[in-house]
């Protein structure tokens, strides 16, 4: 199953959880509805009261959603803070924390997501999470325990695990979720109160108006207790989605992490020591996000039918079978995965196939990560050593620009991206790229205001020498892509087009683009574009468009722009399409590289590194 299949499947989710939603407060409404007509004493088939009682029930949801939806707007971070979660400083030394954000920053770059936020949460279970509103806005957080009593490929196949939800778009329908059970949850509240104001209304009236004030507190309090009890039936059934769309997905997650590392034993090893140290959070908030949890935030549920997760056992039998659960409790740290050396990467394959990470990207980005000095990621995970590390990467080869764009530049701060743009300068494009992704966290605790200042100067730089080079667009377009959306607090473009047909002009820009990198010769990229027309499945006269021989990035950026409005599907085979031609002589370099970076970020799909495939 690709990366576009499961968007589509969480697009369908999100459309059962909506029925399954109104078919909720339908009966909620209806349950009302009867105990105020038997309590009021007027009819059943009443409309008017019915009416009544719908409207009430329906802002009551409305508004309880609303008001969790606001609060969760902020993405990954806001989850992460409602859980009690620390940021994790990426710039610690203590053992564990470095394991972490060693672990997480390999994953990210094998999975071509930009680092996620890291939070802590001091506990001492073993659970973790993954929360956002997509790749570009993401938090992953796990308990102190989950670190410090995991070896590493445990804590790797956990992490893999968490990565496959982000992978696969669970995150936002997570977050959904969420927002929808608090409106249920909201006149279980609303029952709640009535039922003190009914206590109050009651015990409180003079001799006079006793008999008024006991007839309105025993409204209040049978009032409050319908709402309360019809809103806990409300969230049983709340329970009961969460568990439906929860423990196929955990199932989903855990053979993703199997792919990624090739190391069933280590995801096997941290579920077999649930069984030992416990996955059950002491948050108090730990049931709104029980369904996003890797092992069971709550602890195990009295009813299968309402558990979020499946049993242990279970999920291990599915992905380690014969494993040893006794032995793994006490299992000591292994060596951490081979490394391949450094160097570039030989393509093979569909590109839409090669989306999700698997052994070989894993080890890719390991040796993709070791290949960038300690100075310059230790630069990149301080607030001003990420903005000087960016400024470096556009810093201009001619003596010109680069004293014009110098000028841009604080005084006090010339003198670092100086010193980093020669430190950087012998970087490949697949190491820079890999710096920005490794950046894009530390970016993201600017300011608003910083943000927008540190943006205007990125622009400055690409545009100091009056032209924009390839680099420099892909540079801007991870930066904005990624950065401008956790910012605004938006979800992407909206879906426009749902056939390939009337986006044939701009499909036929990326791919002349794509072919005109090719490092062969004409004839060579001439052959390159027509593999990448013949993945479009359309018929000739349909794609009259011939190879620019050119890369035009104008056309380039206002074409990808339009295409971002696609569905997943149609984005699908615009992606098979350009991996077609650049995989045509079996070779991916550099130029292409970037272009399908600013591609795939545009486009939202994940791009994981090239590699040796067999």
């Amino acid at each position: 199953m690709d990366f576009f299949e499961r968007q589509e499947q969480a697009q369908k989710r999100t459309s059962l959880l909506i029925v399954y939603f109104v078919l909720a407060v339908v009966g909620i409404i209806v349950a009302l509805h009867v105990v105020f007509s038997l309590v009021l004493g007027y009819s059943i088939w009443d409309a008017e009261g019915f009416g009544m009682t719908a409207v009430g029930v329906i802002a009551a949801v409305i508004l309880g959603s609303l008001v969790k939806t606001i609060e969760l707007s902020q993405g990954g971070r806001a989850v992460a803070a409602m859980l009690g979660g620390v940021p994790v400083d990426l710039n610690s030394t203590e053992p564990s924390e470095r394991r972490l954000i060693n672990v997480v920053e390999e994953m990210s770059l094998a999975s071509g997501v930009p680092v996620p936020e890291l939070f802590v949460l001091e506990d001492s279970t073993i659970n973790a999470f993954a929360a956002g509103h997509g790749p570009g806005d993401t938090a992953i957080g796990v308990t102190r325990g989950c670190i410090e009593r995991l070896s590493r490929d445990e804590l790797q196949g956990v992490i893999g695990h968490e990565f496959s939800h982000i992978l696969h778009g669970d995150m936002k329908l997570n977050l959904r979720l969420i927002g929808v059970l608090n409106g249920i949850l909201f006149l279980a509240l609303i029952g709640g109160f009535a039922m003190r104001m009914g206590a109050f209304s009651g015990g409180g009236s003079s001799s006079r108006d006793g008999r008024s004030g006991a007839s309105v507190g025993f409204a209040f309090l049978v009032g409050g207790l319908a709402l309360y009890l019809v809103g806990w039936i409300g969230v049983v059934f709340g329970k009961l989605i969460k568990a439906a769309v929860s423990r196929e997905r955990e199932f989903l997650a855990d053979a993703a992490s199997v792919q990624y590392t090739r190391n069933p034993e280590g995801l096997a090893g941290a579920l077999a020591k649930i069984s030992k140290f416990s996955s059950s959070l002491q948050s108090p908030r730990a049931e709104e996000a029980s369904h996003m949890f890797f092992g069971s935030g709550t602890g195990d549920s009295w009813l299968a039918l309402f558990a979020t997760h499946p049993p242990i056992g279970e999920r291990i039998e599915r992905i380690a079978p014969g494993f040893d659960i006794v032995a793994a409790k006490a299992a000591a740290e292994v060596p951490g995965p081979r490394k391949l050396p450094p160097g570039s990467f030989r393509a093979g394959g569909k590109l839409a196939e090669a989306l999700l990470p698997g052994q070989p990207q894993m080890l890719a980005a390991a040796a993709l990560l070791e290949s960038i000095p300690d100075s310059t990621r230790q630069c990149v995970r301080e607030l001003h050593g990420a903005c000087s590390s960016v400024f470096s990467l556009l810093i201009s080869g001619d003596a010109t620009v680069r004293d014009r764009q110098i000028e841009f530049v604080a005084p006090a701060a010339r003198g670092e991206v100086l010193k980093l743009a020669d430190q950087n300068a012998g970087l490949s494009s697949s190491q820079k790229i890999a710096l920005i992704d490794l950046a894009i966290p530390t970016l993201r605790h600017l300011s608003p205001d910083q943000y927008q200042t540190f943006r205007g100067m990125v622009k400055k730089f690409v545009d100091a020498d009056g032209q924009i080079h390839l680099f420099e667009y892909t540079l801007q377009k991870i930066l904005v892509r990624h950065l401008d959306l956790y910012f605004s607090n938006e979800s992407g473009a909206a879906v426009k087009f749902k056939s390939v047909m009337p986006i044939l002009p701009d499909v036929g820009v990326l791919l002349s683009a794509l072919a005109a990198a090719e490092s062969g010769s004409a004839g060579d990229k001439d052959e390159a574009f027509r593999k990448g027309v013949v993945e479009l499945l359309v018929k000739p006269s349909a794609f009259p468009m011939e190879r620019t021989g050119v890369i035009q990035l104008a056309a380039f950026d206002e074409a990808l722009n339009r295409i971002a409005e696609a569905s997943p599907d149609v984005k699908r085979t615009v992606l098979t399409a350009c991996g077609a031609v650049v995989m045509s002589d079996g070779d991916v370099n550099d130029p292409q590289v970037e272009l399908l970076r600013a591609i795939a970020d545009t486009l939202d799909c994940p791009m994981p590194p090239f590699v040796h495939v067999a």
